[in-house]
């Protein structure tokens, strides 16, 4: 499988006034693509030369990555041209994953990637204000029309299997969506060994499951996954946002209690 990724590239520059906005990069830069490629230069937590929460998995994703590309992250309100920022056509790939962009250029996006021969998109919102209910429908809409699948998890780990193809087939070849473990455990109930199936797109999985190991199922587990999400740091919207009743970042949370509580377990 081939994944294109469309983002903001991070720069020094803030907005001129109130008619600009800044969209985000660091999600895409600081946490998801790194997590697809094994960079022992930086690691998405400790922010140096460290994998070891995720070194067993020889996770390195780069030779399944047709192109990335980056956009500016400061815009005017509203893009009059944002064709202008995107090529005529896209390498490559079979779905397309697309980051803090501005929603006048998401909107653009559906046609070129049937032209370029895509079979979908995925556009994470980690924050309510990413993409607007009008802007999601709209997209949507264009997917419908065109043949292709769509998600639009709020946030990013709340990816799951559905009725696409290809976005089931991201989520096992990248082990990435909603959070999934496999717990080992003695007969003390201590987790002597805790794999990821799945991990959240950020890469907190592997840091969590590194974590459980030698903490006994039940309230110190629980302390544990939250003490090692929350500190990664989780990068989901602290405000409330209407459509899902809570904040991204307590979503993002439920979502790794979700999988301990829900867990494989194997008795050893």
């Amino acid at each position: 499988m081939k994944l294109l990724i469309i983002c903001s590239e991070k720069s020094g520059k803030l907005p001129e006034n109130e008619f600009y906005i800044k969209t985000d990069s660091r999600f895409a830069n600081s946490k998801f693509i790194p997590n697809l490629i094994d960079e022992k230069e930086v690691c998405t937590v400790c922010g140096k030369k460290c994998v070891w929460c995720r070194e067993k998995y020889n996770l390195n994703f780069e030779d399944s990555i047709s192109q990335i590309i980056k956009l500016p992250d400061v815009y005017r309100m509203f893009e009059d041209e944002p064709l202008t920022y995107l090529p005529d056509k896209f390498k490559d790939h079979d779905i397309a994953v697309i980051i803090g962009v501005h929603q006048d250029i998401l909107a653009e996006i559906p046609n070129i990637l049937k032209k370029s021969g895509g079979k979908g998109l995925i556009v994470p919102c980690e924050s309510g204000d990413w993409v607007s209910r009008w802007t999601r429908e709209f997209v949507i809409n264009q997917c419908e029309e065109l043949g292709l699948e769509y998600a639009f998890p709020k946030p990013f780990c709340t990816l799951n299997k559905g009725k696409f193809e290809t976005i089931n087939k991201f989520i096992d070849e990248f082990r990435l969506g909603k959070p999934k473990f496999k717990l080992h455990v003695n007969k003390d109930n201590i987790i002597v060994k805790a794999e990821v199936i799945i991990s959240a797109p950020c890469g907190n999985g592997y840091n969590i499951a590194k974590h459980l190991v030698g903490k006994k199922l039940g309230e110190e587990a629980k302390k544990t996954v939250a003490k090692f999400w929350h500190s990664y740091p989780c990068m989901g919207g602290m405000h409330v946002d209407p459509e899902i009743g809570d904040t991204p970042l307590h979503i993002g949370g439920y979502a790794h209690y979700s999988a301990l509580e829900n867990a494989e377990i194997c008795k050893v």
